[in-house]
């Protein structure tokens, strides 16, 4: 029911800008709903959504005066495309579907190019070999409605599709503050750049140039409130700009540009901060996967060293510096800040095992692979000596220096067998 809500009130709008000679409408953002659609459902349900967006497409389009057979056609032409281009991008981005992935991104941008010109040709041939149009058509109102489209409903669908309210608080707080000032100063930007009443009254003149500053926030929002914020800070642009322009305003209304119609100059702005807006959410879903993925190994680390009663240390060979994990106040009665560098730690071995442990380190720091165990007495916080195991290893670098040393600290069981 949402779907034939959403896609026919699009394609209402978009029937009252249909050029009566050419048949075609100058925009079409109905057919990124499909495409984002096709993208998610299941193939078999595909004939269904089929079937439903022809009957949309060609009932809305008889209802603005198009003719039957051209509305049929298009329509149909309309729905391969879109189709191709989804039954394509499933094939190159496997599962789960998603654009936040950046070799998924990059297929999806350039299968909606690539298929909205070849539907723009197709449908120009279809026309012409019909004999529903005589006159010269431009490829680029068919490619830049379709492709802009697609490049704006269909992230849409795919970021909500499934949306549950978090039960948890979600983003941080400052977060999500960040996102809703963006998000209003999108609005504000918006009206002043594209409304000409609004820009008079507040700056008392109509400012075009701050057409580039919705731009800005796009890619803030989509920072702060990720890939749906993204996708609604992008409708809201696209509802601001694209009417405004429709009723004669803002920057693109008094120039035809190289696109003969302010629509389609206005199109292409909204595709332009569409791409934006998807390589930063791409770019941020990234981010976030890394950072969760550090944090699950952290979280197995700690888990090890915990169940294992270990520690694991890491020093920097250019000026010793040490960092602990592990419970090293719970085995060895110290903290972290009482172990701060390698001297620190030699000065609790035994002074009769300093000399061969400190060759080791002296060892690993050149690089030797060959000094990897050995066993030593260590004098704890608790002020009595335990003998520990240490297995260690220089961690070499790409031009062969050595990067860090790392290892493992145990109590040798021995040891504490006796104690």
């Amino acid at each position: 029911m949402l779907f034939i809500v959403v896609y026919g009130l699009l394609a209402l709008f978009s029937m009252s800008t249909r050029d009566p000679v050419t048949h075609s409408t100058i925009v079409w953002p109905a057919a990124g709903i499909v495409l984002g659609t096709l993208m998610l459902a299941p193939y078999r349900q595909w004939p269904v959504w089929g079937l439903v967006t022809v009957a949309l497409h060609a009932g809305i389009a008889l209802l603005h005066g198009r003719p039957p057979a051209v509305s049929l056609l298009l329509s149909v032409l309309n729905l391969l495309i879109m189709a191709g281009i989804a039954a394509a991008w499933r094939r190159k981005a496997g599962e789960p579907a998603s654009l936040t992935r950046p070799d998924s991104l990059f297929w999806f941008v350039l299968l909606v190019l690539a298929g909205s010109i070849a539907g723009a040709y197709a449908s120009i041939a279809a026309l012409h070999g019909f004999g529903f149009v005589s006159v010269r058509l431009n490829p680029m109102v068919f490619a830049i409605s379709d492709g802009v489209g697609a490049l704006i409903g269909a992230p849409l669908v795919v970021a909500w599709a499934g949306f549950q309210p978090a039960r948890s608080a979600g983003a941080p707080r400052r977060i999500a503050w960040q996102g809703l000032l963006g998000f209003v100063a999108l609005i504000v930007s918006a009206e002043l750049a594209f409304d000409g009443p609004t820009a008079t009254s507040v700056l008392a003149s109509t400012q075009y140039e701050l057409s580039y500053l919705p731009l800005l926030f796009v890619v803030l929002i989509a920072m702060a409130w990720q890939r749906r914020g993204m996708t609604l800070a992008l409708v809201v642009l696209a509802g601001i700009a694209g009417l405004n322009t429709y009723q004669g305003e803002g920057p693109f209304a008094a120039s035809a540009g190289l696109l003969g119609n302010p629509l389609l100059e206005v199109q292409l702005y909204l595709g332009a901060a569409a791409l934006l807006g998807l390589l930063m959410a791409a770019m941020n879903a990234s981010r976030d996967e890394a950072l969760r993925e550090a944090l699950a190994w952290k979280v197995r680390s700690e888990g090890m060293l915990l169940g294992t009663r270990q520690l694991m240390y890491e020093v920097d060979p250019r000026n010793g510096s040490a960092v602990w994990a592990g419970q090293l106040g719970e085995l060895l009665g110290l903290e972290p800040a009482e172990l701060p560098t390698l001297t620190a730690f030699l000065e609790r071995v035994h002074p009769d095992d300093r000399a061969r442990v400190a060759a080791y380190a002296e060892q690993r720091g050149n690089g030797d692979t060959g000094a990897l165990t050995q066993r030593f007495r260590f004098l704890t916080g608790y002020n009595d000596y335990v003998t520990l195991q240490d297995i260690g290893a220089p961690v070499v670098d790409f031009d062969d220096t050595v990067y860090r040393i790392g290892g493992l600290l145990r109590l040798d069981e021995r040891d504490a067998g006796q104690d």
